[in-house]
């Protein structure tokens, strides 16, 4: 990523890996601010109540595949049809512990969408932020 991140949504029903997922960017940038989302229609919703505000809008969204009642990839489904400033300015960055080659080709078809496995490391973490 070239542009410095200033904000950070990350969307998973488990709360522990939120929880360190937080804590690996605060490691690395303590000035990073951090949503937390275990409902990936909760996040859509906030999105899509800000979409045009850059301001409001996270630079990258790390987001699980499996969620229930919208899974990662419907949540993406409904990303992309919402305004081309929030799809320009927020990057994703799909995170699983899926060891099915189906749906991490799939997640690695979509060329604007980043993926890396769980546990996220702090060398991946590194190469967002700096």
């Amino acid at each position: 990523m070239t542009k410095r991140l200033k904000s950070i949504m990350i969307i998973d029903d488990n709360e522990f890996d939120c929880y360190i997922t937080s804590k690996l960017i605060n490691s690395h940038d303590d000035t990073i601010d951090i949503m937390e989302f275990n409902s990936s229609v909760t996040a859509l919703q906030y999105l899509q109540e800000f979409q045009n505000d850059t301001q409001k809008l996270p630079n990258l969204i790390f987001l699980d595949i499996y969620m229930p009642l919208m899974d990662g990839f419907e949540f993406i489904e409904h990303f992309n049809q919402f305004s081309k400033v929030l799809t320009d300015y927020t990057k994703i960055c799909i995170v699983s512990s899926t060891i099915d080659d189906y749906y991490i080709n799939k997640a690695k078809l979509d060329a604007n969408v980043l993926f890396t496995s769980k546990p996220i490391s702090k060398e991946f973490i590194a190469s967002l932020i700096f």
